[in-house]
């Protein structure tokens, strides 16, 4: 496959809006709406988004199998994205789904940085707390998520992992007893351990105003804490290249 283009043709100032390319894995465009949406109210005019959603794959990724395919999709849309931008494309690039289908080969074929939620997320939470715990949607994903966590070399601080139960775009809607099961989940976090607890997936990004009450210990939004990493990795990446062009300009 050819490489993809991504040095812009011009050099962006210091304080030029960033281009933030959002994916997410999932066939929901709905979905990929809310993310974008949650995004421009986290930045204002700092960055400019680009959201877009995977083109086949599953509508929520809750199995293997489905992760696998996501991955396939996640790479072909990511390329599309960065194919057809215009002044060179993205300054940094989020997956949007805490699983994180096929982040390994997008940061192979692109030349800024890749987020995904589920790095940021307890990268955060280990600048938070001792140990965390992570509350998510659907059954199988505990132990997706355990195969995850052990790839990162992150698991020795992790207190549990808590599926909530039914479909994950059912907590879309924030219905009260969607609420109740997060708020549920997060005592039993607690309970098992956590001084942190992440909130995770895309489809509870931005879920944390719905609930009744919080437990007394940080809560982590894994969409969040990626949009922060994000943004924060593209700003170091632009000053190290501007200071390479313009030796001493910050100084």
């Amino acid at each position: 496959m050819s490489a993809v283009p991504q040095a812009a043709a011009t050099e962006p100032s210091l304080s030029a809006p960033y281009r933030l390319l959002v994916v997410n894995g999932n066939t929901t465009s709905e979905l990929t709406t809310s993310l974008a949406s949650q995004a421009e109210a986290f930045y204002g005019d700092m960055v400019r988004i680009h959201a877009v959603t995977a083109g086949f794959g599953p509508a929520y990724i809750a199995s293997r199998a489905e992760a696998a395919v996501a991955a396939h999709a996640v790479l072909d849309v990511v390329e599309r994205a960065t194919g057809e931008a215009p002044d060179g494309g993205f300054d940094a690039c989020l997956l949007a789904c805490f699983g994180e289908p096929g982040i390994g080969a997008v940061r192979e074929r692109l030349d800024v940085p890749v987020v995904g939620m589920a790095e940021a997320s307890i990268l955060s939470a280990m600048q938070r707390g001792d140990r965390y715990a992570i509350v998510t949607v659907g059954q199988r994903w505990p132990g997706m998520l355990r195969e995850q966590i052990r790839q990162l070399g992150l698991e020795s601080r992790c207190a549990g992992i808590l599926a909530l139960p039914g479909n994950a775009l059912d907590y879309v809607s924030r219905s009260a007893e969607s609420a109740l099961h997060v708020s549920r989940a997060l005592d039993a976090a607690v309970a098992q351990g956590a001084d942190v607890v992440i909130v995770a997936g895309a489809a509870l990004a931005g879920y944390l105003p719905s609930l009744p009450r919080l437990p007394a210990v940080p809560i982590i939004d894994s969409y969040r804490a990626a949009l922060a990493q994000v943004l924060a990795l593209a700003s170091l990446e632009r000053a190290q290249r501007l200071s390479l062009i313009r030796p001493g300009a910050h100084s």
